[in-house]
């Protein structure tokens, strides 16, 4: 049986690949779909703001977001989990719909309600410089 430690760096991993195929101008984003890794309910801290959402006001959200992206990858760089919550130290990049790409570094922090859905997204993420690698 896996432990909830392993369970939730699994967890947020598994999101990663979630946002790869998801988090694209032409992917198909349902509520559904949003549904299989947001909890009902969660709270959004990016960069010192803080948000409440539910998974429809998640999923306009996200519409937004993705509607520029060509594509979007990350490169982690180390997860640590506990029973709590798992932390993600990596760095994205995003290429868009006009041929741009911007990299950031970022450290997550994610809490997990008991079926592995996200309550807590809790990010700092600085823009990179330099090439796009």
């Amino acid at each position: 049986m896996q432990s909830k430690t392993d369970a939730n760096a699994a967890w947020a991993l598994g999101l990663l690949d979630w946002n790869r195929a998801h988090l694209t101008h032409d992917s198909d984003l349902s509520e559904a779909a949003v549904g299989e890794r947001f909890a009902d309910r969660l709270v959004v801290k990016a960069n010192g703001r803080t948000y409440e959402a539910d998974r429809r006001a998640y999923k306009e959200f996200l519409d937004g977001f993705r509607r520029t992206i060509a594509a979007i990858d990350y490169q982690v760089h180390e997860t640590v989990a506990n029973e709590a919550s798992a932390v993600l130290v990596m760095s994205a990049r995003v290429d868009r719909l006009d041929g741009s790409v911007d990299r950031f570094e970022a450290m997550l922090l994610l809490k997990f309600d008991g079926s592995g859905r996200v309550e807590l997204w809790q990010e700092v993420y600085v823009k990179a410089e330099g090439p796009a690698g």
